[in-house]
């Protein structure tokens, strides 16, 4: 039985391995800032569902919209067998803030191209760093000249909260991260490129 007392910690072999793909999506899905989560998630093969599509008077999708834990659900994903694609629902009815939403888009990517194939603690912390590496690689601040956090969540088109987050991410990378690494040049390189080229 999990510990929920006791937070998992992401080593940095895992980190790692988060960014990696977070880049590689970016350069092979030829994406650009602001990320757009449901078009990643289109490119990607995923569809995408939102909770109201289903609410009704009669169903208030109630079981649907709380978790195991109680609390509020977000947003969930899973392989649907007769589609053969996986399907991301959002939970538009309570959050019907865009920025959040989108988060939860790429939170539910997170979980599958990270393979995660139940909930846990260690997973939802995965597929959070995954969302916010997505929507703000830590490179890119300083290419797209954010002095604070503010201007990440207006260029990144990202929630105050979530800016916030990944300015603090922004400046442990400059201050902690030590040299560059070869997937961050090539990020880098590849949004350089779309600057100047466009």
């Amino acid at each position: 039985m999990e510990r929920r007392d006791i937070k998992p910690i992401l080593s940095a072999n895992l980190y790692k391995r988060i960014e990696e793909d977070v880049v590689k999506l970016h350069i092979e899905l030829q994406l650009s800032i602001p990320v757009k989560p449901a078009e990643v998630a289109e490119r990607l093969g995923y569809i995408v569902r939102t909770f109201s599509e289903l609410y009704s008077e009669e169903n208030d999708l109630s079981e649907l919209r709380m978790g195991k834990d109680g609390k509020r659900r977000d947003g969930l994903s899973f392989y649907d067998t007769k589609l053969k694609k996986y399907v991301i629902w959002v939970n538009d009815i309570d959050s019907r803030n865009k920025e959040h939403n989108g988060f939860t888009i790429m939170h539910e990517i997170g979980h599958i191209r990270m393979g995660h194939k139940g909930d846990s603690q260690l997973a939802e912390m995965v597929a959070n760093y995954y969302a916010a590496y997505a929507m703000v690689p830590s490179p890119l601040p300083n290419l797209f000249k954010c002095l604070t956090f503010v201007d990440i969540a207006n260029i990144f088109k990202v929630s105050l909260g979530c800016a916030n987050n990944c300015f603090k991410r922004f400046i442990n990378w400059i201050s902690y991260s030590g040299p560059t690494k070869q997937y961050e040049k090539d990020l880098v390189t590849y949004y350089k490129n779309q600057i100047e080229g466009g």
